[in-house]
């Protein structure tokens, strides 16, 4: 269960990426991947972030991680001591002390393990880089073999020899190794077969309730996070528009790209009738925004006020966020847990 301690509170994060052009490399524009957005999680909690591609959701994780370096914004981390840090704020050897606290869950379990290094040396490169040597680090990578479900006897063995699931798993390893408090976890099971995801999904919540972990868990498919995620958080062009606990946002959804996203859910029940909404246009470019609402476009309900003025993150019933002019009124459809 979620505690009442804020693990990760971030305020006003912006990640522009510079537009340029001609020999001089003059900047022409600018790309808002991640636009002025605020949100925190307590130690213990399981924060979804959804949204279609290109929304920004991996590039705030990664910002949150200071993987890539912000245009604007605070991340405020309480690391396992109790202190609290701005981690913009850090340079590169107080980031580095820093690693051991927040780790990442990759997405592509094939791409982010070295095919030249054995499982020995994945799971125990971060813990060789925070000075643990010898018998120690093997003891505590056999260890953490065991926690996820590998074979101690595979580890001298290279990723080529291992399936997805396998693959995510040594992953998973290596990011806990350090023992740390936060977890990202960028799509870690959309590349995996139906019947693999649920066993890792199912490995990451037995983690979590054993470890005391916190994640920030993005993803595309609402129908995995649903089962994972204590609240969740819909972003779009670089913008978070609605946030709530899971079953109040599945449930009653109060923004309309959210309901359009939770009616291309999969219903369980073959004779239930499928209503999916399909949204014209294409996504809003962060390059060049429309005015007002970023949504409206594509909205069926946008009226003129949408058009014209950009909507605020409101809260419109306790503990649930919407930023949309019409919240109150309009009545969504959400789907059953």
């Amino acid at each position: 269960m979620p505690s009442d301690e804020t693990i990760l509170q971030v305020k006003s994060l912006k990640k522009y990426f510079p537009i340029e052009k001609g020999l001089l490399r003059r900047q022409v524009g600018q790309v808002k991947a991640v636009d002025d957005v605020s949100f925190e999680i307590k130690r213990g909690e399981a924060l979804g972030l959804v949204g279609e591609s290109g929304c920004g959701k991996t590039t705030l994780g990664r910002c949150v991680l200071r993987a890539i370096d912000p245009t604007a914004g605070e991340i405020i981390l309480r690391a396992s001591d109790g202190a609290t840090v701005d981690i913009t704020s850090l340079d590169k050897g107080e980031l580095r002390q820093l690693r051991k606290e927040m780790q990442m869950v990759f997405q592509d379990p094939f791409s982010s393990l070295s095919p030249r290094m054995t499982v020995l040396d994945i799971i125990g490169e971060p813990l060789w880089a925070q000075g643990v040597r010898g018998r120690d680090l093997e003891d505590r990578v056999r260890e953490l073999a065991d926690l996820v479900g590998l074979n101690i006897g595979h580890l001298n063995r290279y990723p080529n020899a291992f399936s997805g699931g396998q693959r995510q798993r040594i992953g998973i390893a290596r990011a806990l190794a350090t023992h740390p408090g936060l977890i990202v976890a960028d799509e870690p099971v959309s590349a995996l077969d139906v019947s693999i995801q649920a066993q890792i999904l199912n490995l990451l919540q037995d983690l979590q309730e054993k470890l005391g972990l916190t994640y920030l868990f993005i993803a595309h498919d609402l129908s995995v996070v649903e089962h994972i995620a204590d609240r969740v958080a819909v972003m779009y062009v670089g913008k978070i528009i609605e946030l709530a606990d899971t079953e109040e946002l599945y449930l009653n959804p109060k923004h309309p790209y959210t309901e359009a996203l939770l009616s291309a859910v999969p219903k369980p029940d073959p004779r239930l009738e499928e209503q999916e909404i399909i949204l014209s246009g294409e996504v809003a470019n962060p390059a060049d925004p429309p005015s007002g609402c970023l949504f409206h476009p594509r909205c069926q309900y946008a009226q003129d006020r949408c058009r014209l003025e950009a909507p605020p993150l409101e809260e419109v019933a306790p503990g649930h966020f919407a930023a949309c002019h019409f919240a109150q009124e309009l009545e969504l459809t959400g789907v059953a847990m």
